[in-house]
């Protein structure tokens, strides 16, 4: 009985470029980061006949690419850094730039063994908001270490208002998570 074959794609996302590879083959495409560069991508991707494409979370510039490939149908892996880095460690390898990550991604992508369904995307100014409580509590945080550290009154006293400040915000964000769900 044969074993079918699931073609899958890795892609390293830049700012304005797109890195991208196919599992264990030498094909390679850079495209750019923008909605002409994710049609020379589908093109490309479909030419290839991929049906897994997966892409490491980059500070929200994955964003855009990946509801257009969830949008042509594509099944999306979203890795976190930590797990491409695991992935590599695993691999033995060391070198990274890339191209390298992008057939790395594609390899971690065919060792995927479950496929989790795509988040509802109705869900992501939701998932947006919380993000940014999260960044602002994680601000304060680290007002907070710097001032236990800093002897300079006026410095001290600059950090305490961010922290004021910040702090207010989190709490009117708070408040409308509660009101817009």
């Amino acid at each position: 009985m044969a074993k079918r074959i699931t073609i899958c794609a890795g892609i390293d996302t830049g700012k304005r470029k797109l890195d991208v590879a196919l599992d264990g083959s030498l094909e390679r495409l850079q495209a750019d980061n923008t909605p002409d560069g994710y049609k020379v991508l589908v093109e490309w991707l479909q030419r290839h006949k991929v049906k897994r494409v997966g892409i490491e979370a980059s500070g929200g510039y994955e964003q855009a690419v990946v509801a257009e490939l969830r949008r042509q149908r594509f099944v999306v892996v979203v890795f976190q850094p930590a797990q491409v880095r695991a992935y590599a460690v695993f691999q033995l390898q060391r070198a990274k730039n890339d191209k390298i990550d992008a057939a790395l991604i594609a390899a971690c992508t065919a060792a995927v063994k479950k496929i989790h369904a795509a988040p509802d995307p109705r869900l992501l100014p939701f998932a947006e908001h919380l993000t940014m409580i999260d960044q602002i509590t994680e601000d304060i945080a680290r007002l907070k270490n710097r001032i236990e550290s800093c002897r300079n009154m006026r410095l001290q006293k600059l950090w305490k208002e961010d922290i004021a400040r910040l702090a207010k915000r989190e709490k009117v964000e708070l408040k409308a998570g509660r009101r817009n769900p």
